[in-house]
C-alpha cells in the first residue's frame, strides 16, 4: 500500500512540475461556466445583501497570449423569464416580467507568475445592454399598478484580479473576481393595464454593480508561443 501511494505522490509531482502556463500557448479559447454578481439597477430598484444573481453556462471567452499579458474577448448574455424586483421601498411594489443582459468587453489580464498557479489582474472595456418587459404590483394587495418596458444601454469599465491553474498543458481553470463601472442611457415607458403610455422618462446615470465571482470559465489552450 506504501509503494502504491509513493508511485501515485511521484506521478503527481512529475505533473505539476512540467505543468506549463497559459502563456505557453498562442490562443486560449473557454466557456463561462459561472459567476456571483449583482444585475443592473431597474426603476427605482431596493437593493439588499440577498440582490446576487448566478447566471450558468452563459458566456464564451478568447484570448490570445502573449507571454505574462493576454488580451481578452468576452461575451455573455443572461436571460431570465421570472424577473422580479421590489421598487420604490421595501414594502411598495413588486416588478415581475422578462429580462434580458448583454455584455461585450475587450481587455487584457497580466499575470504575475509564470508558473502553473498564476495571480492575475487586469481591466475591461465594454458595453451593456439590458431590458425588462413586465408588470407592477402593490406589495400588499397585489393590485396591477402599471405595465413596465425598460431599456438601459452603456459603457463600462470592469478592473478585475483573479487566480488560474494551468493543470495540463491544454487546458486552464480561471477564477475572478471584480466590479462594474457603467455608465448607461435609460429609457423607461409606463403604461396602465390597457397598455396606454402614462409616461416616458430617459435620463442618464452611473451605477457600480458588484461581482464577487466575476467569472469561472473552464479555457483550451493552443497554439505554441
Amino acid at each position: 500500500m506504501k509503494r502504491i501511494l509513493t508511485i501515485l505522490s511521484l506521478q503527481f509531482a512529475v505533473l505539476f512540475a512540467n505543468a506549463q502556463s497559459q502563456s505557453d500557448s498562442n490562443y486560449s479559447f473557454g466557456f463561462k461556466l459561472l459567476s456571483v454578481e449583482e444585475l443592473p439597477r431597474m426603476l427605482n430598484e431596493v437593493k439588499s445583501s440577498s440582490n446576487f444573481y448566478y447566471p450558468k453556462f452563459n458566456g464564451l471567452v478568447l484570448k490570445v497570449n502573449d507571454n505574462q499579458i493576454s488580451y481578452r474577448f468576452q461575451i455573455s448574455n443572461y436571460k431570465n423569464d421570472d424577473y422580479s424586483f421590489t421598487n420604490e421601498c421595501s414594502t411598495c411594489e413588486t416588478v415581475t416580467g422578462k429580462y434580458t443582459d448583454l455584455n461585450v468587453k475587450l481587455g487584457f489580464e497580466r499575470s504575475m507568475t509564470y508558473s502553473a498557479l498564476q495571480p492575475f489582474y487586469g481591466i475591461d472595456l465594454g458595453y451593456r445592454s439590458t431590458t425588462f418587459i413586465g408588470q407592477s404590483k402593490d406589495k400588499s394587495t397585489s393590485a396591477p399598478l402599471y405595465n413596465a418596458d425598460l431599456e438601459k444601454n452603456g459603457a463600462l469599465i470592469y478592473p478585475f484580479f483573479g487566480l488560474k491553474y494551468t493543470a495540463l498543458k491544454v487546458i486552464t481553470i480561471s477564477a475572478e473576481a471584480g466590479l462594474d463601472f457603467l455608465y448607461s442611457y435609460d429609457k423607461e415607458v409606463k403604461s396602465n393595464t390597457s397598455n396606454t403610455v402614462q409616461s416616458v422618462n430617459n435620463f442618464k446615470r452611473w451605477q457600480y454593480i458588484t461581482k464577487p465571482l466575476g467569472l469561472l470559465s473552464l479555457q483550451f489552450n493552443f497554439g505554441e508561443n
